[in-house]
């Protein structure tokens, strides 16, 4: 029996330690990552502080963090008392010297509290500062994962659909069965040296991709933030099975992109499709029938699903239905509406498409639209005009956009009892956040629960 499962034997609830890598030198972001703010807090934080919380709810024994930078060790020193700053003088030495220097000062530290729980470490986990989206449920799910699973050392990791390939990724939890081979590590591969020696002992726990990466440059702390957004105000995202359906102008398919991305990045299989014409994704393979759907769908996280219309276009298929569509899949989003690339629209007598299906409607409008003549402004200007009963010059106002979101000949045509969204989109500049705030007011004294401000999609 070699030492992982002597530990295993010896503790009903082995002691599991963390060291937080925050030493890294940003090359590919151009400037210090982990202090720059992501939603207005330092992005070094957000690990932090779920350790610490981890530790505070004695899920965790020691936590030692590990950096280069002053202003996170002072941070450490002055609001985590009981976490250990080491700071690392070399961090050109690579990952592995921060490896050293955490596990080092986990085996050479004693207690200053003997009340807290302490023995010798049964295993440590490494976690790194740059991935800000790493929830607790990811955490207790890693933690579980090793606990009741036989295994030395397990690894977070991502499973490509089309092969089954595993990506492993942070955080990865090591038994003390291999704390000696950390200790020599050198060079920037850190304990990637260790899982590929052993990788028949290393067990890998999936976990939702978006939560594992790592953000290395801007365009992906950008994308990241995007999400973050999305989570706060769309708390649907979370909850079970939905048929969305997308009204209005303005964003409709960018929107629905984004929600299509995050939801296959958590795991679920997403079906894009419209009851109207929108543009064939080029990013998602096609179905044009049932077979070929649920064929897709066991190799591809998203599949668009419809039948070839004009010009390059995707219309609603006629051997498919919604009623399929939940039936193979965990989410289905609906582009239910057109509007021809104008930011605003009114619905015409046989628009929106909303089917019976579909539990959720959002409503999407675009911000720069204020101050357009409705004629460049609004598509379907018509019934735009007849909506607000005023004429193709008149320049498009807060209290008018408010009125088309609001009424049943506008975007809430056809909503019904549904839960109804509305996203402010294209706030793109300081001016047009204020008037969107102004719009918002005005929907939420109508009644609207659910308001959303967008820089943009």
């Amino acid at each position: 029996m070699d030492a992982m499962h002597i530990h295993h034997a010896m503790h009903t609830v082995p002691v599991i330690d963390a060291v937080l890598l925050a030493a890294g030198n940003s090359a590919r972001f151009g400037e210090n990552k982990l202090l720059y703010p992501v939603d207005h807090k330092p992005m070094y934080r957000y690990m932090l502080e779920l350790l610490d919380k981890k530790q505070q709810e004695r899920k965790l024994n020691r936590l030692v963090v590990v950096s280069q930078y002053e202003e996170i060790l002072s941070d450490i020193r002055e609001h985590f008392p009981h976490v250990q700053a080491v700071k690392n003088t070399k961090p050109e030495n690579g990952i592995s010297g921060s490896v050293r220097l955490g596990l080092a000062c986990l085996l050479q530290r004693t207690p200053a509290d003997d009340s807290r729980l302490w023995s010798a470490s049964a295993a440590c986990l490494f976690a790194v500062a740059d991935q800000p989206g790493f929830s607790a449920d990811s955490f207790e799910k890693l933690l579980n994962f090793w606990r009741t699973h036989d295994y030395g050392i397990a690894a977070s990791a991502v499973f490509d659909r089309s092969d089954g390939a595993p990506d492993i990724r942070n955080p990865v939890i090591f038994s003390n069965a291999y704390y000696q081979e950390l200790l020599q590590l050198t060079g920037d591969a850190g304990g990637r040296q260790v899982i590929r020696k052993h990788i028949k002992n290393t067990g890998l726990c999936e976990l939702p991709a978006a939560e594992l990466k790592d953000l290395d440059t801007k365009d992906a702390l950008r994308q990241f933030e995007s999400r973050l957004l999305l989570v706060r105000e769309f708390p649907f995202l979370n909850e079970t099975v939905h048929v969305i359906s997308i009204v209005g102008a303005g964003g409709k398919t960018t929107l629905m992109e984004l929600l299509a991305s995050y939801y296959a990045d958590m795991g679920k299989r997403v079906i894009v499709t419209t009851t109207t014409h929108i543009l064939c994704p080029q990013r998602y393979p096609t179905a044009k029938n049932h077979t070929q759907l649920i064929h897709l769908l066991i190799n591809n996280q998203i599949v668009a699903a419809g039948k070839d219309a004009l010009h390059g276009k995707l219309q609603m298929s006629d051997c498919m239905s919604v009623a399929d569509y939940r039936e193979a899949a965990d989410v289905v989003l609906i582009e239910a509406d057109g509007a021809k690339h104008y930011p605003c629209k009114a619905p015409s007598e046989t628009e929106p498409v909303i089917p019976d299906e579909s539990d959720l409607v959002i409503g999407v409008v675009g911000m720069d639209a204020l101050g357009l003549p409705l004629s460049k402004a609004c598509f379907r200007i018509e019934q735009v005009k007849a909506l607000l009963g005023k004429s193709q010059e008149h320049l498009l106002t807060e209290a008018d956009m408010a009125k088309i979101l609001l009424s049943d000949r506008g975007t809430r045509k056809n909503v019904g009892k549904r839960t109804y969204y509305i996203v402010l989109n294209k706030c793109l500049n300081a001016a047009l956040w204020e008037r969107a705030g102004r719009v918002g007011q005005m929907l939420v004294r109508a009644g609207e629960r659910h308001v959303v401000c967008m820089g943009e999609l």
